[in-house]
C-alpha cells in the first residue's frame, strides 16, 4: 500500500474555494500547471519548500497540508483491512487513497465503527476471563445451575406423575416457586455485578482519541512552545534550568514545598503532587532526570494551564476521560519544551547527528525524554528529522506510539516480532540499531533501547520498557546510529512487516497469525528479472 497521503483534494478544494485557477496557483508556487494537476490528483508527493509555497499561496497553515490526518487514516485502514472479519470479503487497499479523497467523513465513520467493534471484542474477552476466574461469579454460576436442576426435577415429577397426593403436590409447588424466586435473585445479582462500573461506557477509547490529537497536530504544538519560552525566561534567563532552579521557583513564586522522601513513604509512582496544599513530594530513589521533569511539570500545571486548556477546548476530544488523558500528555509536552528549548535542542541534535546519549548529557534528560522531544521538532522552516516513536512493555503491549516517518504503527495488537523494539530486551540499556525493509520495499532505521525505571530500593519492583525511535533511511546518514550499517545493500536489511496479519511474508518463522491477504511478493525485483509469487511454507 502506498504511503503517500492523499492531500491533493485539500489543495484542490481550497483553490476552488478561493476562486483560483490551476494556472494561477501553479505560478504562485513556482511549478507548472501540469505538475500541480498531478499533485491535486494525489500522483505526486509534496514537502519542504514546495509545501510552504503552496500553503502561503492558499493562505493556510502548512500543517494543513502535512498529510498527517490522511496518513493516519491510511494506516488505520490498513490495520482494519487485515482483521480476520474481512477474510471472506477482502478490501482492496489500492482504493483507500481514493476513498479518503472522495469521502473522508465516511472513512472516519467506518473507522469509528471498527473501533467500536474492537472495543466490544475486548469487552467480551474481559468478561470471559472474568467469568472463568472470578470467585463470586464461579459461586453464582454454580448457584444458578443448582436452581435450574432443582426446577427441572420438579417439572419432570409433575410431567410423569399425575396421581400425586394433594399434600405432596403442594410441597412440590412450594419448592418450584421458591427455587424460581432464588433463580431470579441469583440472575439479578450476577447481572448487577457484571454491569457495575460498566454503565455509560464511553463510545471512544480515550487513548485512541489522544493518539489522534497528536497525529492531527504532527505532535507539534506552537502554543506550548511559545508558552515554554515565556516560562523559561521567568525562571532562569541563563537557560540552565537545573533542578534547584525549578525548586526555588516553585517555592518563591508559588509557595510550593518540595520534599524528598524515602521510597516506602510514597506510592508506586514515586511522587505526590498536591496542588491544593502546595506540596510536591518525590522519592529519593528517583533519577535526577525524573525529579527534574516532575518539578517542570508542576511549574507547567501552575503557569501553563491556559495554553493546555486552549488546545483541549479546540480539539475533537469527546469524553472527559480523553480530555484528562490529553491534559496529562500536553503538560508533559510543555514540560519537555521547557527543559529542552526548541532552537537549542534542534541545533544540538543536528550537530551531534541525533546521538541520543550525547543529548542526554547535554540536556540532562532520560533516553525516553530525549526520544520524545526529537519527535516534536516539526516547526515550519526549522523541522527536524521526521521520526517515529514506539514504547512497549516486556509483554509486547504498546503504551505509546507516534509516527511522522511514514511507518505504520499498529494500533491493535503487537508489532512485528522482528523489530528491534523487542530485541532490545535481550541486552537491556544497550542501544540496538537496525536496518529494516518492509514488504513494500520501503526501508527504515530503527534505534531501540530497553530501560529500567524504579522508585525504590532492592525489594521494590522495577518497570522495564523498550523505547524505539526511527526514521526513513533517506535521513539515516544524519543519524549517528546508522554508521556501520550497510545502507546501500538492500539485501542486508532485515525483512519485517507491521504485524503478522498485515504482513504478506510467508517465510517468517516467527509468524503468529495467518496473513489477511494471499501473499504475493511486493519487493521490486532486480532490473531485468521477473517477479516470482511468494511460495507457501
Amino acid at each position: 500500500m502506498s504511503r503517500q497521503a492523499p492531500i491533493g483534494h485539500r489543495i484542490r478544494g481550497r483553490r476552488k474555494d478561493m476562486g483560483m485557477t490551476q494556472t494561477a496557483l501553479a505560478g504562485a508556487a513556482g511549478i507548472s500547471p501540469s505538475y500541480l494537476n498531478l499533485i491535486e490528483h494525489n500522483r505526486r508527493a509534496i514537502g519542504g519548500a514546495l509545501l510552504l509555497r503552496l500553503a502561503e499561496a492558499l493562505q493556510i497553515h502548512p500543517s494543513t497540508l502535512s498529510g498527517s490526518e490522511e496518513s493516519r487514516l491510511l494506516s488505520d485502514l490498513g490495520e482494519l483491512a487485515s482483521d480476520p472479519v474481512f477474510r471472506d470479503a477482502p478490501l482492496d487497499r489500492g482504493e483507500f487513497s481514493g476513498a479518503i479523497s472522495a469521502a473522508p467523513a465516511m472513512v472516519n465513520a467506518m473507522l469509528q465503527l471498527y473501533r467500536a467493534y474492537r472495543s466490544a471484542l475486548d469487552d467480551v474477552d474481559m468478561l470471559s476471563e472474568r467469568l472463568s476466574h472470578d470467585p463470586y461469579l464461579t459461586e453464582a454460576s454454580h448457584s444458578i445451575l443448582t436452581r435450574i436442576t432443582s426446577i427441572r426435577t420438579v417439572a419432570e415429577i409433575f410431567e410423569h406423575y399425575d396421581d400425586l397426593p394433594a399434600a405432596q403436590r403442594d410441597r412440590f409447588n412450594s419448592t418450584l416457586v421458591r427455587e424460581s424466586e432464588r433463580l431470579a435473585e441469583s440472575a439479578t445479582e450476577i447481572f448487577s455485578f457484571l454491569e457495575r462500573g460498566a454503565a455509560g461506557r464511553p463510545a471512544a477509547n480515550p487513548s485512541e482519541e489522544v493518539d489522534d490529537l497528536l497525529y492531527d497536530n504532527a505532535n507539534h504544538f506552537p502554543a506550548l512552545e511559545d508558552c515554554a519560552e515565556t516560562l523559561r525566561g521567568s525562571i532562569d534567563r541563563s537557560g540552565g534550568l537545573f533542578l534547584t532552579d525549578l525548586i526555588n521557583h516553585l517555592k518563591s513564586r508559588h509557595k510550593v514545598m518540595v520534599e524528598r522522601l524515602r521510597p516506602e513513604e510514597l506510592p508506586a509512582s514515586g511522587h505526590i503532587w498536591d496542588r491544593e496544599n502546595h506540596r510536591l513530594q518525590f522519592s529519593r530513589a528517583l533519577p535526577i532526570t525524573s525529579a527534574r521533569f516532575l518539578a517542570a511539570r508542576a511549574v507547567c500545571q501552575l503557569e501553563g494551564s491556559d495554553a493546555v486548556e486552549g488546545i483541549i477546548h479546540s480539539s475533537r476530544l469527546t469524553t472527559d476521560a480523553a480530555r484528562t488523558r490529553a491534559r496529562q500528555a500536553l503538560l508533559s509536552y510543555l514540560a519537555a519544551a521547557l527543559l529542552f528549548p526548541y532552537e537549542n535542542f534542534a541545533t544540538e541534535a543536528r550537530e551531534l547527528r541525533h546521538d541520543i546519549e550525547m543529548l542526554q548529557q547535554r540536556f540532562a534528560g532520560s533516553w525516553e525524554q530525549i526520544c520524545h522531544r526529537l519527535t516534536t521538532l516539526r516547526r515550519p522552516g526549522q523541522e527536524g528529522i521526521p521520526f517515529h516513536f514506539l514504547r512497549t512493555d516486556i509483554a509486547g503491549n504498546i503504551s505509546k506510539r507516534f509516527s511522522a516517518s511514514g511507518l505504520q504503527l499498529p494500533r491493535y495488537g503487537g508489532a512485528c516480532p522482528r523489530w528491534a523494539v523487542h530485541e532490545a530486551y535481550l541486552t537491556p540499556e544497550r542501544v540496538v540499531p537496525q536496518l529494516v525493509q518492509l514488504p513494500d520495499a520501503t526501508q527504515y532505521l530503527f534505534i531501540a533501547r530497553a530501560v529500567r525505571t524504579g522508585t525504590g530500593g532492592y525489594r521494590v519492583p522495577q518497570s522495564v520498557h523498550s523505547v524505539m525511535i526511527g526514521c526513513d533511511t533517506a535521513f539515516a546518514r544524519d543519524v549517528v546510529y546508522a554508521d556501520g550499517l550497510p545502507l546501500d545493500d538492500i539485501s542486508a536489511a532485515v525483512p519485517v512487516g507491521i504485524s503478522c496479519r498485515q504482513c504478506p511474508r510467508t517465510d517468517c518463522l516467527q509468524r503468529a497469525h495467518a496473513p489477511a491477504e494471499p501473499a504475493t511478493s511486493t519487493i521490486p525485483p532486480p532490473d531485468g528479472a521477473r517477479p516470482k509469487p511468494a511460495q507457501p511454507d
